[in-house]
């Protein structure tokens, strides 16, 4: 590998000899129950099926036992190495520089720790850090290193099922794989990945600085938080480089989000309403079993807001990365609406542990058609409008949000596939407008408790001018190597 796994192991060792020797080791060889993760596959970033229901959002806290008479911190270690090689193409709106790059190696030491400091008191820290190689980027260039701080909170229990917590948390909603428009806190919380798969995307990334309340009983959760504004809106293309914790991508406003889950039976619910200024938000997801293995299920959110090309130019503007009085590139309507957001399916599993995803995509904000067909005359007719425009779609991928309005979306997770130990995941993200197709092939073999190998392949498939097609990178393969301790 272009870096040594060596070069961080330093970093954390402290850190990690701290944890009992061999406790996850002999953790990951407890059987686990349908649709639940070994501490080794979830720090990995393998994906939870979707077959099994959740009655409380992802992000609220299980209920612990009684705490031992002596705390112990619970540590999970491991090293990785993620070599990306690449296929470019000229597309037909010009890229601006920097081009894609051709090859990246990324080494990581990844920590996820939890510390009982206290009966009532727990501390969690989860961090990363990088060392990245990458074509024509000098070794010693404030890109090679980076620092991602996922979470860092203390949380408090002063009463039995009541949790007061505060500090950076990831803090995911929904019920989808592919998009999910519940899930509030996802704008530009990305970190580096081996994977394009949404669903790791929404577990391995960036939390935000918060205070939370949450109570959960029997039959259902409430929670409520605040994350306050702290920094002025920064320019997207920062997200990527440097050590800083980057708090001014994940706090740039003032944001508020009250949520209530219940199960009725075989109907899980969950309602939330969220307040952000001149973008808030109702939503409501649901998920239901239609036998014993299919399980329909659906999220929806409703905002007034205006349409991805205003605000992705507002943004442009209030970052400082496009002049004040820039106009849009291609014609639109500045005004706010209320937009709907919506992702609905249904997951299927074969009595393999083969589990199919199926699911439809609305985001009524994305580009139209007729966008489209505005987006690529303007580009090829003017290419000095060309940042501009590709500026919209940067946006949207830092949001984590469609670009077209109408998107289908299929996934395969298939766990022992052939043969044990080894796990093979596929998705397709197709876009109704004009069939183009992002896709992934992923296989991870699970050589030990220690080691893991994934190797995936990715496309982006289409006509020149098509959504998928235009991207400039054409395809890509990855391999990764995980150590873990």
């Amino acid at each position: 590998m272009a870096i040594p796994f060596a070069a961080l192991a330093l970093l954390y060792a402290g850190v990690v000899a701290a944890a009992p020797s061999g406790e996850d080791g002999d953790l990951d060889r407890i059987p686990t129950a349908a649709g639940v993760l070994s501490p080794a596959r979830a720090s990995a970033g393998a994906s939870v099926p979707a077959s099994v229901p959740a009655s409380v959002p992802s992000s609220a806290p299980v209920e612990a036992a009684p705490a031992p008479a002596r705390r112990v911190p619970q540590v999970r270690f491991y090293l990785e190495d993620a070599l990306t090689v690449a296929t470019p193409r000229e597309p037909i709106v010009p890229f601006p520089p920097p081009p894609p790059y051709r090859w990246q190696n990324r080494t990581s030491a990844d920590l996820v720790a939890e510390w009982p400091a206290f009966r009532s008191l727990k501390l969690v820290l989860s961090d990363r850090v990088d060392l990245i190689a990458q074509e024509d980027v000098p070794r010693w260039s404030r890109a090679t290193a980076r620092n991602e701080l996922r979470e860092a909170y203390a949380s408090w229990q002063p009463r039995a099922r009541i949790y007061l917590e505060a500090g950076r948390i990831n803090v995911r909603n929904g019920v989808a794989l592919g998009f999910n428009p519940t899930d509030l806190f996802r704008p530009r919380t990305l970190v580096g990945q081996a994977s394009l798969d949404p669903s790791v995307l929404s577990r391995n990334r960036l939390g935000t600085l918060m205070v939370r309340a949450q109570a959960i009983g029997d039959r259902g959760a409430v929670s409520l938080l605040y994350a306050p504004k702290l920094f002025a809106p920064s320019p997207i293309a920062d997200d990527a480089i440097g050590i800083a914790p980057r708090f001014d991508a994940t706090n740039a406003a003032h944001r508020v989000l009250a949520s209530a889950s219940a199960n009725a039976g075989d109907l899980s619910a969950q309602a939330l309403f969220y307040v952000e200024r001149r973008r808030s938000k109702a939503g409501l997801a649901l998920t239901r079993p239609l036998g014993s293995s299919v399980v329909a299920y659906a999220e929806w959110a409703l905002g007034y807001e205006g349409d991805l090309i205003t605000r992705a130019i507002d943004y442009g503007r209030q970052s400082g990365t496009l002049p004040p009085a820039l106009p849009p590139p291609i014609p639109t309507d500045p005004s706010q609406a209320w937009r709907n957001e919506v992702a609905a399916g249904a997951s299927w599993t074969l009595g393999t542990r083969l589990t199919l995803n199926f699911e439809y995509h609305l985001h009524q904000g994305a580009l139209t058609a007729d966008d489209w067909a505005r987006w690529f005359a303007a580009g090829r007719a003017n290419p000095l409008l060309a940042p501009e425009l590709w500026y919209i779609r940067g946006y949207a991928a830092a949001e984590l949000e469609p670009a077209s309005r109408h998107n289908a979306f299929v996934r395969l997770a298939w766990p022992d596939a052939v043969i044990d130990d080894l796990e093979v995941d596929a998705f397709a993200f197709v876009s109704l407008r004009d069939g183009s197709t992002l896709t992934q092939l992923a296989a991870s073999y699970a050589i030990s408790d220690r080691w893991t190998l994934t190797l995936s392949l990715s496309a982006n498939v289409g006509t020149p001018q098509s959504e998928r097609g235009s991207l400039p990178q054409a395809a890509s393969a990855i391999a990764e190597l995980v150590r873990y301790f």
